[in-house]
């Protein structure tokens, strides 16, 4: 078994170096971070192929998954399918948001022109694939994972709940397509999903394996090679600007650069106006920082939307239910737990009459402004965005003129991709400002 247990292992760190691929780009598409040293970079929307994404899926992931689930199968590890089968669906989600259409059903088949599933036929597999694998992860028989699972060291229950949390999460992506019925199958996976911030689906790194939030940013830092750092319009959710509360996590997650006094983050599609750095003392980027993935915070900000939505809320209405409301608060208070901040700190900021406005009151923007600070460098909240048409985001400097004054929708297909699979390809390319089959009606 111990080649088994070996690409267990590995597939962790793929999934997690995949999961940092799409984030690098996407959070500065979606203005969490952007670039401290050119204007006209990713976050004015510059086209991105995310190559080393796509290559880490299709010759790393995909293939050592398919080989976990037939050896599982062929040799009584139904865990093993189950959680292969899990890591399946969630890195399908990875490709699918980014490039839309991708190859799938005839993958990994030795076929190297491979066709291209639709991102419907994705997401109907996603959703299968998470049924088979919770059904394989309660069986609870064979041999099972222990020091060799990275994430949950072998806890099948927890497996389980993040198997319902993914369901939730890639229900809620179609909420553009029939808004009441993805709300309702959200809501009925959530309940089955996290349940604390012990759930967490993330990697922890070490002295060993760094993160690379740490060793390709942080470090790079230190030396004067800055390359990214906080957005201004993330540092002004939470400094205090625009009417806005001072949150307290702000010196948690960005750290002032010597002699600054006041938070400030890049201005997007300058760089320049910063007065932040990611270093190697913030909490995302120091030695012993995780990847996150999926989390608690963002299943009860999957919970708070989709019990808003069932109550008849849109996007100029106000108003949830109190489960909707004690959720909507719950996203605060465990990411708060989450990066250190205290008891006193996280009291106070919820309990601030701009923050606690009431069930009554709650607006669907105040929901995805926390779930943004929440999952602030998790990738797939530009697919949130992407939902409601970049609510609130301002349009940043030198927009990427290929866009026609419109926001971007996808990732370019690698040049590999298209050179090796061109015929194929390229009947799937479409505008980099044409969403995708997942955002319209």
């Amino acid at each position: 078994m111990q080649p088994f247990r070996n690409y267990c292992q590995q597939l962790f760190f793929y999934t997690s170096e995949s999961s940092y691929y799409q984030a690098y780009i996407a959070c500065q598409y979606v203005q969490q971070i952007g670039s401290a040293r050119a204007l006209g970079d990713l976050d004015s929307q510059v086209q991105a192929d995310n190559s080393t994404g796509w290559s880490q899926f299709y010759l790393n992931i995909f293939p050592h998954l398919n080989l976990m689930i037939s050896k599982g199968q062929s040799g009584n590890a139904p865990a093993y399918v189950g959680i292969s089968k899990t890591l399946m669906a969630y890195n399908l989600g990875l490709l699918t948001t980014s490039w839309e259409n991708i190859p799938y059903s005839q993958a990994d088949q030795k076929n190297f022109a491979p066709a291209y599933d639709t991102q419907q036929s994705v997401y109907t597999a996603i959703q299968k694939l998470l049924d088979e694998g919770i059904i394989e992860l309660q069986k609870n028989t064979g041999t099972k994972p222990g020091a060799d699972d990275l994430i949950y060291a072998g806890d099948l229950a927890k497996w389980t709940k993040f198997a319902y949390t993914l369901k939730a999460r890639f229900a809620l992506h179609l909420s553009v397509k029939n808004s009441q019925q993805a709300a309702q199958a959200a809501l009925d996976a959530v309940q089955k999903g996290f349940a604390s911030n012990a759930d967490d689906f993330e990697l922890m790194y070490n002295t060993k394996n760094l993160s690379p939030w740490y060793s390709r940013v942080a470090l790079a830092n230190t030396t004067g090679n800055i390359t990214i750092t906080h957005s201004a319009t993330f540092i002004d959710l939470m400094n205090g600007k625009g009417g806005t509360v001072v949150d307290p996590r702000l010196p948690k997650l960005a750290t002032l650069r010597k002699s600054q006094t006041e938070y400030l983050g890049v201005n997007p599609g300058t760089g320049a106006g910063a007065s932040v750095d990611f270093t190697t003392g913030s909490w995302s980027s120091n030695i012993n920082s995780p990847i996150e993935m999926v989390t608690y915070s963002e299943a009860k900000a999957i919970e708070a939307e989709a019990r808003f939505i069932l109550n008849g809320g849109t996007v100029t209405s106000k108003g949830t239910t109190a489960p909707g409301y004690d959720a909507y608060l719950e996203i605060i208070k465990a990411n708060m737990k989450n990066v250190g901040v205290s008891d006193a700190d996280m009291i106070a900021y919820t309990s601030n009459a701009r923050i606690n406005v009431g069930a009554a009151n709650l607006t669907l923007s105040q929901i995805l402004a926390e779930k943004n600070k929440a999952m602030f460098l998790i990738g797939d909240i530009w697919t949130d965005f992407r939902r409601y048409d970049y609510l609130n985001m301002p349009v940043p400097a030198n927009l990427n003129v290929d866009l026609q004054g419109k926001f971007i929708q996808r990732f370019n297909y690698p040049t590999s991709e298209t050179t090796r699979n061109s015929d194929v390809a390229k009947q799937n390319i479409k505008p980099l400002n044409e969403k995708m089959w997942m955002f319209t009606k």
